[in-house]
């Protein structure tokens, strides 16, 4: 039989009686439960509901102490909608804290579909409360130890089941009475003094543990180790004790057995499972119960040892003398009881056997009877109780589903990691990942699937990081990741869109695919904040409006940032598509004879017409090119595209010339380049002296002495070689001698101040005297003035190019102007 629908309350505080009127039939219509409230007390008295919804009339009114008591309910969500007629200003509401604004008159389904959406974030919040709240229960109820929730006052107000057990008592017979009713009359004042101490101190100060004994309800004496600490509140004002009780009645009653009467030491501790052993002022073993000498056989077989003739002492003395660092320091704690400076010692140790890790507790008492000096030594197996307890520390701090660092040890590795990435002037990245449209999993294929899909992504996206990047599963099907030590905030958008790429693949569930994305939002310490709780809300808040922009996709907080990300992303996307619809063309600048004017070459330069952005600088799209890789394509278009149209001009009658075609550093250092240039030569019929291929400083200084090899393949094709942008980089002189050039291109700052007296002139010169001395031809680019280019001349310069003679023309310019100058 289907559970019954729950129907949702929406709370109506609307100044006009006609349209709160008018609203209620409608909502209770569409099936909602509908509550009237007509005026809201100074003192913020709660309302009863799950949304609500106030004209802008009442929230004059009572604006401030609806936000107040959204705020006192947090972190359960109470979604306030503001009702708004005409087309006035929402903003200023917005920021008040209102969640959002309805325009009316507005569209009935539009109208419930926003407050369906509203409604489905209350669910979720107060799912996540319900949920954080049942764990936290059963780690108290499950806990091994017994747990008490105390008012300021020293009231009791929640006791966990294993306290009930230890008092024999009910806990409803415990809640309401103070402590100091359940506790031995001469323990009191220790009790007392303990909460006052804790409550003067603000909880800075970290009082010690100590005993208290408990009466049960039989009247028997329970005798306990008690741990208190002081609970603040969100305020940071106190809020309640807790008091940690550990039952050690059947360790206070040994000793004090012991301290009755040695006679029946050997009887008694025999009975007990720890390892217990009495020993005198000089370390000699007076007494070992069956527990202690049956633990040789326990780990090997050993043979036994007559403990009445050995010293104690001397055991451990000689275990620490074979490199075991536990031994010495027992064996320290151990005279130290002895010699009266402490009355116990505690030490917890490992002691593994062949089949498993074990540990001990090892405890050393010393009596308090008057007379000779005697002290207990027991041996306790604590691996129930450590594993048990480290199990609890693991339920609290990391998700049982996916393994992950829960909410409270993400924050706190956060915490800490922000401190040392202030130390160390880091910059650091946090995100905040949800996974879109995870619901229709969990609706379609049921819960069990949709948790087999959290625990493949978590293990995706861990994939994509590095060893010290940390992420968390913050609930649901959200994520919080941080990456410290960034050499770039850029960096955070690289892992996101590797984290992108990886959950895009098809997830395996019960034997079939399944299909999620994710959206992610991302802060950057320091520029967005320095607090954890601001940099994770801030990333929360971009990660909004990543799903805004249609989910798939990650935004930075950052609005000046979030702009250039989405126009890179925008070129990028776009430059992939450029070559399928002949977006890209080339344009082509004239290399002069800077003596007679005549034109020996054209450069070829690519342009890019983007549909929407119009024409896009070279500068921009060519370095995404670059890392994207897509040069590689651009380039050998480029290549195929110069050398098709100069066998066209030559084929039209015009006078040879050559045409240059640069280089990016991934196509030279391709080992099919040169194949790829004779395919091209071949398949145009340009004769290679007619292509000029032009590299960088970067792309030959490069393991220069491998590179050689593949310029002589190139200059086995007949093709000319020149250096471009020559003396911006570092060139290695003895390389150069040794690479096949045809010509070297003085870089266009060396150009600018040619003439002016400055070392541009010096410069210039210099590189023009070094290529001639390697019997290479000198080309000078971006000459713009006559004064440049007489000084030039001077110079004895070979060839330039710039505006002064021409710009880049398209095609049919270029024809017109080799055309007239043939």
């Amino acid at each position: 039989m289907d559970s019954m629908p729950i129907i949702a309350t929406v709370s109506l505080l609307i100044a006009d009686k006609a349209d709160r009127n008018l609203l209620g039939q409608f909502l209770q219509q569409a099936g909602y439960r509908v509550l009237i409230v007509a005026t809201v007390d100074a003192a913020g008295a709660e309302l009863i509901g799950n949304l609500l919804i106030v004209d802008e009339v009442s929230a004059r009114r009572h604006g401030t102490v609806l936000l107040a008591m959204k705020q006192g309910r947090m972190p359960l969500y109470l979604p306030m909608l503001l009702t708004v007629t005409g087309t006035g200003n929402a903003s200023p509401w917005l920021r008040a804290g209102f969640d959002d604004v309805l325009r009316l008159p507005m569209n009935k389904d539009d109208l419930l579909a926003r407050l369906e959406a509203f409604l489905r974030l209350h669910r979720h919040s107060a799912a996540m409360i319900s949920e954080g709240a049942q764990r936290y229960r059963t780690t108290f109820d499950m806990a091994p130890v017994g747990i008490v929730h105390l008012a300021l006052d020293g009231t009791v107000t929640l006791v966990n089941p294993y306290f009930c057990t230890l008092l024999q008592r009910d806990s409803n017979a415990l809640v309401g009475l103070a402590i100091s009713d359940l506790v031995d009359a001469a323990d009191i004042d220790v009790m007392r003094n303990m909460i006052n101490t804790l409550l003067t101190s603000l909880g800075t100060a970290s009082p010690a543990p100590f005993n208290q004994r408990y009466v049960r309800d039989d009247g028997s004496t329970l005798w306990t180790v008690v741990r208190v600490s002081l609970a603040k509140g969100s305020s940071g004002h106190p809020n309640h004790l807790i008091a940690i009780i550990e039952d050690i009645t059947e360790r206070q009653q040994m000793e004090q057995s012991l301290r009755e009467s040695e006679r029946f030491v050997k009887s008694t501790i025999d009975a007990l499972s720890e390892h217990i052993c009495v020993i005198d002022d000089t370390g000699k073993v007076l007494a070992v119960n069956k527990a202690w000498r049956n633990f040789g056989n326990e780990n090997g077989g050993a043979p036994a040892i007559a403990w009445d003739e050995t010293n104690y002492l001397d055991v451990c003395d000689r275990s620490a003398a074979s490199g075991i660092e536990d031994a010495h320091l027992f064996a320290a704690g151990v005279r130290a009881v002895l010699r009266g400076e402490q009355p116990e010692f505690t030490l917890e140790y490992p002691c593994n056997s062949a089949t498993e890790e074990r540990w001990f507790l090892a405890r050393v008492t010393r009596f308090a009877l008057d007379g000779p000096v005697r002290v207990v030594v027991s041996h306790e197996n604590i691996t129930a109780a450590r594993q048990a307890k480290s199990n609890l520390s693991y339920l609290a701090h990391y998700d049982s589903l996916t393994g992950l660092p829960n909410r409270l040890l993400f924050y706190d590795r956060l915490k800490h990691e922000l401190l040392q990435a202030e130390r160390s002037n880091w910059t650091l990245a946090v995100m905040f990942i949800d996974l879109d449209n995870f619901k229709i999993i969990n609706d379609t294929l049921g819960h069990s699937a949709g948790d087999k899909l959290l625990q493949q992504a978590s293990s995706r996206i861990v994939d994509c990081l590095r060893g010290n990047d940390t992420v968390g599963r913050l609930g649901g099907d959200e994520f919080g990741l941080f990456l410290p030590d960034l050499t770039s905030a850029q960096d955070a958008a690289m892992v996101a869109e590797k984290i992108m790429l990886s959950l895009s693949a098809p997830f395996q569930i019960n034997g079939a695919e399944s299909y999620v994305t994710c959206s992610i939002g991302i802060t950057i310490y320091p520029i967005d904040g320095s607090d954890a709780d601001l940099l994770v809300c801030s990333a929360d808040t971009a990660m909004y409006r990543a799903k805004q922009q249609g989910r798939n996709n990650c935004q930075y907080f950052t609005a000046h940032m979030n702009a250039q990300i989405r126009e890179r992303a925008r070129l990028e996307n776009g430059l992939r598509t450029a070559l399928e619809r002949n977006e890209l063309s080339l344009h082509y600048q004239p290399q002069i004879d800077i003596h007679d004017g005549h034109i020996t070459g054209m450069e070829a330069l690519m342009r890019w017409q983007h549909p929407e952005l119009g024409a896009v600088s070279p500068v921009e799209f060519i370095p995404i090119a670059e890392e994207t890789g897509l040069i590689v394509p651009f380039g050998e278009w480029a290549l195929r595209t110069a050398c098709a149209q100069n066998k066209a001009w030559q084929d039209a009658g015009l006078a040879p010339i050559v045409v240059a075609v640069n280089l990016s550093a991934r196509q030279f250092k391709s080992k099919t380049f040169s194949t790829t240039v004779q395919q091209v030569l071949q398949q145009t019929s340009l004769a290679g002296k007619y292509l000029e291929l032009e590299l960088t400083e970067g792309i030959v200084m490069d393991n220069a002495s491998l590179l050689i090899e593949a310029m002589s393949a190139l200059k086995d094709l007949g093709v000319r070689l020149s250096l471009d942008d020559f003396g911006t980089g570092y060139s290695n002189l003895a390389y150069l001698k040794r690479f096949p050039l045809d010509m070297i291109k003085i870089d266009k700052s060396f150009v600018n101040g040619i003439g002016q007296g400055g070392d541009e002139g010096v410069i210039a010169a210099t590189v023009i005297t070094l290529g001639h001395s390697l019997k290479l031809t000198v080309i000078a680019e971006g000459v713009e003035t006559e004064e440049q280019k007489r000084a030039l001349q001077l110079l004895d310069c070979d060839l330039m190019q710039g505006y002064l003679f021409s710009r880049p023309l398209s095609v049919a310019d270029a024809t017109a102007l080799l055309q007239c100058h043939q």
